[in-house]
């Protein structure tokens, strides 16, 4: 008995010395004091404070505080704040310094509020601190100072400070960052030559991004020596010059992106970047300028799946080495000068479900081929290419329209705009059933609008204007229920305008060049038809006195009719209420 009572003693003397770690302790107070200063810092008079901090006691728990996660530290007796989220809380104000006496700190996202000002120093060299996000703010300033003199090196492995308003060169303390795997910089107003840092220390980074700047130079040939980068991300600069032969040696790399810039030389640059075994996603779009397609010189891109070289004014051919692209599922090599036929075996690439040739000078008819297109077949299955898989946004670029952006879908598409092809549309790409986009316009089509497109049960946008057809438009293309857009402008076309299903909703305009047209709503000339008169009881007096009084007799009517409720009306206030006043 006299064991059994000393065991409960020892059990009970164990769960009291445990009571701190589960939560009687309050958090350190150097960590309160750090807290309650930066949320001392921020704007409470326009609503961007800590929220819930009017909870908050200066004695209390701050491991308590909402966005605050504490863990028990042995060595202090005490819970040290780890982490600190409070993203997309709505903060105003700015960032203090004292933040960084938050030794034990491994998490600071503070992206998606509108803190202002500076990015202190300090928050680049805590040495525990791993995730570092302070994007989508209105920060200013240049990022970081000098490196650290103190021999520490910062322990960061994600920075994000995208979407901000910073200035400046890429700050040479991050190069002490030799853990860094992640560094998001983009959508800033960057500048200086981008060769002029070093990324020889970066050796662990995994993912770079910083487009949308104004660095300006060559390609740094030191980002070869960060052998595990998998997304490079430099679109919108003021980058020229080569891709780097060195860049061979990425062997990891997945995404490359520098479109938008002045890189010249496209020869070199895809027999370099053919190296790189994984690389999925290649796009160079308006690059090059008026260079010439490379063609038998390149092998090809075996894991490519996404390939943008579009606005290149490049030209040439459909260049033949995409044969061995047999995973790829969208290519864009719009608006340069291509000539020649469109190459039948693009239709042999199983897994292609976008393909944008418009704005090229290519001639011929359109491939049979296209219409076996399996990823875009009634049944057929589909590899879905997720830009989210590189934590990026893509865009495909259009001279008429601008740019269109595409987040985590790219929609199935065909797109033969603007070229010179010519002959009959062919049927069969009503097989093509999951197409959201077929655009056809402005070439040389001649004959009829194939019934068969009727099959195209997901299509939103169906767009013919500007060719040769003739015929009817099919009644049969009612039954497009997703059909948002429909032009059939400027053809041969006669007969009746649909009125059933969508055709109500589509304007004057997407017929207008069609005088053998006609419609209930629109005439072939893109005219809107004035509505008919209602029938009923006295639909033939009133049609009768429209065509002998005519429209001045209608208007007279109803002036008229507006007068005399405007005299009764102000017959009956006055009776009604005398001390009303209507004037």
């Amino acid at each position: 008995m006299q064991a059994l009572v000393t065991s409960l003693a020892v059990f009970s003397l164990i769960l009291i010395c445990q009571l701190p770690h589960h939560g009687v302790s309050s958090c350190a107070p150097a960590d309160r004091i750090a807290l309650s200063n930066f949320s001392s810092c921020l704007d409470t008079a326009i609503g961007g404070g800590w929220p819930g901090s009017e909870n908050y006691d200066v004695d209390d728990d701050c491991c308590r505080w909402l966005g605050v996660r504490c863990r028990w530290f042995r060595e202090y007796e005490l819970r040290r704040v780890v982490s600190l989220d409070l993203a997309g809380r709505g903060l105003t104000g700015a960032l203090p310094s004292s933040l960084s006496r938050l030794d034990r700190l491994r998490v600071l996202n503070l992206s998606g509020n509108s803190l202002h000002g500076a990015v202190p120093p300090e928050l680049l060299r805590m040495p525990r601190l791993h995730v570092l996000d302070l994007s989508q703010n209105n920060l200013t300033g240049v990022l970081g100072g000098p490196p650290s003199s103190a021999g520490t090196s910062s322990g960061i492995k994600h920075l994000d400070v995208s979407s901000n308003e910073l200035t400046g060169v890429l700050p040479d303390s991050l190069t002490s960052c030799s853990e860094l795997e992640y560094l998001n910089m983009e959508n800033n107003s960057l500048h200086g030559a981008l060769v002029d840092f070093n990324f020889s220390r970066l050796t662990r980074l995994r993912a770079l991004h910083l487009g949308w700047n104004r660095l300006h130079g060559r390609l740094p040939a030191s980002l070869a020596r960060c052998r595990e980068l998998r997304v490079v991300n430099l679109r919108r600069n003021e980058l020229m010059g080569p891709v780097p032969s060195s860049f061979r040696r990425l062997q990891a790399l997945s995404f490359f992106d520098v479109g938008d810039n002045g890189i010249a030389g496209i020869a070199r640059a895809l027999r370099a970047l053919q190296e790189c075994r994984h690389l999925a996603v290649l796009i160079l779009t308006t690059n090059f300028q008026g260079e010439h397609m490379p063609g038998a010189a390149i092998r090809g891109f075996p894991s490519l799946r996404l390939l943008g070289i579009a606005n290149c004014a490049l030209t040439g051919a459909v260049p033949p080495w995409l044969r061995a692209s047999a995973r790829l599922n969208v290519l864009d090599l719009s608006w340069n000068r291509l000539t020649g036929q469109i190459p039948p075996w693009l239709g042999g690439l199983d897994a292609v479900y976008r393909i944008d040739l418009s704005g090229n000078a290519l001639t011929g008819e359109i491939p049979l081929s296209l219409t076996r297109l399996r990823s875009l077949a009634a049944g057929g299955s589909r590899a879905q290419l997720s830009m989210s898989d590189y934590g990026v946004r893509l865009y495909n670029w259009h001279v008429d329209r601008g740019q269109l952006w595409y987040d985590s879908y790219i929609p199935p598409s065909l797109d033969l705009s603007q070229n010179g092809l010519a002959g009959a549309i062919p049927a069969a790409l009503g097989r093509l059933a999951a197409l959201n986009l077929l655009n056809l316009s402005w070439n040389a089509l001649s004959g009829p609008i194939p019934a068969a497109l009727a099959s195209l049960g997901a299509l939103q946008t169906l767009d013919l204007s500007h060719n040769g057809l003739d015929g009817a438009i099919p009644a049969s293309l009612a039954g497009l229920t997703f059909l948002s857009c429909f032009d059939v402008a400027h053809n041969r076309l006669r007969g009746a305008i649909p009125t059933a299903g969508q055709f109500s909703t589509f304007p004057c305009s997407s017929f207008a060049g069609n005088p053998g047209l006609h419609g209930e709503f629109c005439d072939g000339n893109g005219v809107v038809v004035d509505e008919p008169v209602p029938s009923g009881p006295d639909g033939p007096v009133l049609t009768l006195a429209s065509t002998v009084f005519g429209l001045p007799f209608w208007i007279g009517m109803i002036f008229g009719l507006f007068a005399t409720m405007f005299v009764h009306v102000v017959v009956l206030a006055r009776v009604c209420h005398p001390s009303i006043n209507i004037s």
